[in-house]
Parts: C-alpha cells; sequence; structure tokens
C-alpha cells in the first residue's frame, strides 16, 4: 500500500510538472469551486496549511491529512466570498478514524442568488432569472503508516491520502458534470514529531461540458417552410489542477500533557507555535507562495495568520487577484468534559483581505466543529517529550521525590539485595558444572529454592522483602557468548494498549539494572512483540515504543546506551497459540536477554 500511494504520487507530480505555472492558459479552466475553501481555520492560513492540516479539513487541501483524524469530526461552514458580490458557499461532512484509516464524506456548494436573465435583445433584463448552482460531493479515505523510531529522529509517520470529487454545475436548463481526483502525502518526524512536510496534486479529472435544453431552439428553414431544432456546439473545459508542497514546524512550550487513548505514550505541551511555509503551482494560471503561523493554548484557543504572494498582483495591468494575500483567524475548542481535549465544540472564523481598490467588503468564513471520542489528555509534571514512550521517566523521579526517606532507604536494600544475588549466581554457576541429572533441587539456601538443568540455571529474581518474588532465567549460547535469557515476562507490565511502564515493575527492572552495575561487560538486549489483533504496523511500532521505554528507563538509572540493544517484531515472533485471550496476553511481552 506504502508504495503504491508513493509510486502514484510521484506520476501525478511528473505529469503535473508539464503544466505547473502557466499563466498563458489562464481561463481555459472551469469548476473554481474546486479551489475554493470554506472550512474557516484553512482560510485563517489562506490554504497554506497542506503540511499541517489534519481530521476533515484536509479533504479540501491534502487528504493524507484526513489519517491524523482525531475520532469522529462533524464541521460545517458558512463563507461569504468577496462580500458585496452575493456569491455564499456552504461546505461540511464528517471525518471518522478506525485504527490506523480514516474516511469522509463532505459536500461543498456554492450559491449565487438570482440573477436576471439578459439577451442580446433585451440586455437590460426583464426576462426572469435564474439561480445557478455549482455543487460537489466528495469521498475520501486516508490511511497511516508507522516507519519506527530512531534516537536522533524519533518518530518517523507517513499518512497517504485520497480523494474523489462529483462535480456538478448547473445553470438554468444547462448542466456540466464532471469527477475530480485528489492524492496527497503527509511525513512527520523530529522527536517530538513536530516536522512535517506535504505534498498534494489536487483537480485531476474528466473534462467537463455544458449540455441541456436551453442550448437547443427552434427556427424556419431558409429554403422551406418549416420548422427545424437548432443546437449550440459547446466546447470542453479542464479543471484547474493544482500542485500544493509545503513544510511546517511545531514548537512546543510550557508544561507537558500527556495524550491518552489511541495516542498513548505521546505528549504534547501548553503553548504550540507552528510556522508553515507553502508553494503551489497553478497548471492553468499564476504560482503563489506564502507564509503562515498559528499560536495554540492547550488546543483550547489559536490565532492564525498567513500571507499568500501572486506574481503581478501589487499591480493593477498584471493583477490576477482581487486579494491582498493577507489573512488571518481565530479558533475556540470547549471540551465537554475537564482535563481532556475532547469530546468537544469549536468556533472557527476566517478572514481573507481584498483590495482596496475594488467594491468587495473581504471574505469572511465561519464553522462549527463537533470532536467526539477523540484523544484524551491529562497534565503530567513538566518534562522534555522524547520519542515515543521514552519520556516515561517523569514519573517516578517525581515519585522518588514524594517518598522522601524511604527512598533511601529502598536503595541501601537494594545494595544489600544485590550483594546476596551475586552470591546465589556465582553458587549456581558451581553447582551447573556438577549436574549430572537434568534436575536437581538443592535446599542448601534458607527460604531460597535454587533449581538447575542442564543449560538451564533458575534465580530468584529477589529475596524475601522485595516487592518481586520468583524468577526464571535460562542460560543459552548464542554465537560463542554465554546469554541469560529472562523468562519473567509477566514481570514486566504496561497499561493497556500503551508504551507506559507500571510502576510495579520498576523493582524488576531496577533488580536487572542493578546486575548490568555489578557485571560492567555485560549487555543487554529487548525484543518487543505483541499479539496479532489489530494493524500490523501499529502493532510494530507499539512493540518498539515498549522497547524504547525500558531503554530509556536503563538510561536513566545510568546504564550507558551503547550496552543496550532494542528489537521489534510486532505480532511476527508468537510464543503462543493467538486463537485464544491467554495465549495472547502470552504473546504481549518484551523478552530480555543478558550477553555475559
Amino acid at each position: 500500500m506504502k508504495k503504491i500511494l508513493v509510486i502514484g504520487i510521484i506520476a501525478g507530480l511528473g505529469w503535473q510538472s508539464v503544466y505547473a505555472g502557466n499563466p498563458d492558459r489562464k481561463g481555459e479552466a472551469g469548476a473554481p469551486e474546486l479551489n475554493m475553501n470554506a472550512y474557516a481555520r484553512s482560510a485563517g492560513f489562506w490554504d497554506l496549511n497542506v503540511a499541517s492540516v489534519k481530521g476533515l479539513e484536509a479533504e479540501r487541501l491534502n487528504p493524507a491529512g484526513l489519517g491524523l483524524t482525531q475520532g469522529t469530526e462533524i464541521i460545517g461552514s458558512y463563507t461569504s466570498w468577496l462580500t458585496g458580490a452575493g456569491v455564499n458557499g456552504v461546505q461540511g461532512g464528517f471525518a471518522t478514524r478506525f485504527k490506523s484509516n480514516a474516511v469522509a464524506l463532505s459536500i461543498n456548494s456554492l450559491n449565487f442568488g438570482a440573477i436576471d436573465k439578459t439577451t442580446t435583445a433585451n440586455p437590460e433584463g426583464g426576462l426572469g432569472t435564474f439561480k445557478p448552482t455549482y455543487l460537489n460531493i466528495g469521498l475520501s479515505y486516508a490511511k497511516s503508516f508507522s516507519l519506527g523510531a530512531t534516537p536522533k529522529m524519533g518518530g518517523n509517520l507517513i499518512t497517504g491520502g485520497v480523494s474523489l470529487r462529483l462535480v456538478s454545475e448547473i445553470v438554468g436548463n444547462v448542466t456540466a458534470t464532471g469527477f475530480a481526483f485528489d492524492a496527497g502525502l503527509l511525513y512527520t518526524t523530529g522527536k517530538k514529531e513536530n516536522l512535517h512536510f506535504g505534498v498534494a496534486l489536487r483537480n485531476v479529472g474528466t473534462p467537463m461540458k455544458f449540455g441541456g435544453d436551453a442550448l437547443s431552439f427552434e427556427g424556419t428553414a431558409a429554403a422551406a417552410s418549416y420548422a427545424v431544432s437548432y443546437s449550440k456546439k459547446t466546447n470542453k473545459f479542464e479543471l484547474p489542477t493544482q500542485l500544493n508542497m509545503g513544510v511546517a514546524y511545531d514548537l512546543w512550550l510550557g508544561p507537558a500533557i500527556q495524550l491518552e487513548g489511541a495516542d498513548a505514550g505521546k505528549y504534547i505541551q501548553h503553548y504550540r507555535l507552528t510556522f508553515m511555509g507553502q508553494y503551489s503551482a497553478n497548471a492553468f494560471g499564476l504560482d503563489n507562495y506564502g507564509l503562515g503561523v498559528e499560536f495554540s493554548l492547550r488546543e483550547i484557543f489559536m490565532l492564525r495568520m498567513g500571507y499568500r504572494f501572486e506574481n503581478g498582483m501589487f499591480k493593477d495591468a498584471t493583477t490576477g487577484t482581487a486579494y491582498t494575500g493577507l489573512a488571518a483567524g481565530l479558533s475556540v475548542n470547549v471540551p465537554f468534559k475537564k482535563g481532556a481535549s475532547s469530546p468537544s465544540i469549536g468556533l472557527d472564523y476566517g478572514f481573507r483581505m481584498t483590495s482596496p481598490n475594488t467594491d468587495f467588503k473581504h471574505t469572511h468564513s465561519v464553522g462549527l466543529r463537533i470532536t467526539l471520542a477523540g484523544a484524551k489528555t491529562k497534565v503530567v509534571p513538566t518534562v522534555e517529550p522524547t520519542p515515543g514512550a521514552a519520556r516515561e521517566d517523569a514519573e517516578p523521579k517525581s515519585e522518588a521525590k514524594k517518598k522522601g526517606k524511604k527512598s533511601k532507604a529502598t536503595v541501601e536494600e537494594v545494595e544489600e539485595k544485590d550483594a546476596a544475588i551475586d552470591s546465589l549466581i556465582k553458587v549456581n554457576q558451581a553447582l551447573k558444572v556438577k549436574a549430572e541429572t537434568p534436575i536437581v533441587k538443592i535446599d542448601t539456601v534458607i527460604k531460597t529454592q535454587i533449581v538447575t538443568k542442564t543449560d538451564t540455571v533458575l534465580v530468584p529474581t529477589m529475596l524475601e522483602k522485595s516487592d518481586y518474588k520468583g524468577g526464571d532465567i535460562d542460560t543459552l549460547t548464542k554465537a560463542g557468548k554465554k546469554v541469560l535469557q529472562f523468562n519473567d515476562y509477566e514481570a514486566l507490565e504496561y497499561e493497556t494498549g500503551s508504551a507506559k511502564i507500571n510502576t510495579k515493575s520498576y523493582p524488576y527492572l531496577n533488580y536487572l539494572v542493578n546486575i548490568l552495575k555489578k557485571n560492567p561487560t555485560y549487555k543487554v538486549s529487548f525484543d518487543g512483540h505483541t499479539d496479532n489483533v489489530g494493524d500490523e504496523a501499529v502493532n510494530t511500532k507499539l512493540s518498539q515504543d515498549r522497547v524504547d521505554a525500558v531503554k530509556a528507563y536503563f538510561v536513566s538509572k545510568g546504564i550507558n546506551e551503547n550496552r543496550i540493544a532494542t528489537q521489534a517484531y510486532g505480532s511476527k515472533k508468537p510464543k503462543y497459540k493467538n486463537d485464544n485471550s491467554a495465549g495472547r496476553a502470552k504473546n504481549r511481552r518484551v523478552e530480555i536477554y543478558m550477553e555475559m
């Protein structure tokens, strides 16, 4: 699927480059409503957010952004185009996301009001009125693909999307119908997933042609006195094909906010400044480019501004637009529940300034937005957000501060237990050499059971006073080296569907950390696994995030990251059958290997 999307977009870009930015063809295309975006948020940017648009609004600019929809979104918007011209636009629809997929249904309509009928014989009118109707209905689909995470660049996500739009234009008894196709890609990267690249090819489709009863009329033949019918011929016209390429960067500031639900393990912060730049190539007109910026306070209150430049726009003789290029807007998003970003209801406003030497009073857009079942949030102590679940160190540190003197006692207790563990390991190694039967039970250690068998050593991970009891360690040989395989899978637990480590697993992780501290030559590797429920790309990313979380914990405890390796397998290597809940639960595990 990823290859198909990428190849399709590249092929489209190659085709588009033949026609891009040709002012000599201006006026040859019809269906201008395809490039008239009535969504109020995008209007405040002058549609310069092709790299950062998300949710239902993306279906009009870059359908790939639809894949970033939070839950279900419903939007209705109204625009007064070039106020004073009598042209109004209504636009809206709904979008919903399920796992890594999203779909949307949208509608856009232009209303020109009642226009007087005129003819060459009656240029003053008086023949009645007609009401042109421009309507298009779109169906969009998007899918997100996780490309994994790296220590330097953080998470990497690519999203592809397509839209198919039915275009209908009705002027009296004359109609024209066609289909338009949009395709786009979004690439997100960065340690805070805050660098965005977007490209979208829009309005590629069938030529349109007007036809209907109004183009036929009756007359009398010149050579005889009988009636004949005449039909006027009309030429086909192309769609206003457009290529948009943009980049956006989110600068996050202030206290961290942890997302829950589908985006569990990710963080945002109280304040966001988004900077964006975009270039648009028009196959039947002048190219344009511009810059935009948006300020957000906890995604509840947002201010935005954009400026779009077009060649020749400042000279009356060469300008092709009635606008100055300046746009601005604001949004207020009110959550239904305290401490959650959604479900919510929002009000958007967008403004595009017209030139003072025109009779128009600018373009105004207002929109109502309802978001259902989106991502929940909760405020956590201020931390520096890093990729995936590597930010989990914030909670252990805060808990240690709250415990006060108890934390110091715990450290001493761990050191005492580590000494005992080292002694047990040495005893077991000696017993293993002398073992003559597959299993030998040793009862010489008070209140501690040590069991050895050929190539297997079972050692309790903690003493009696620890929160964690028991243990299962296999001794393996890999590439000629001795490796300890820790089978205490249930001792390392995460919150459901998340890379957040449960606090009750910290004693077990501290035990492993101290083994590495006592043995500086040891190295450790973590292999992440999931069950087969859900999308494999999502499972692979979850397993990667979980092992990265463990690695981050070890690094926070002073273990050099060069001694730690991680690998994510998703559901590719099940250890048990996935046909029942018990088997699936056991397959959700992190395998730990320690090279001696």
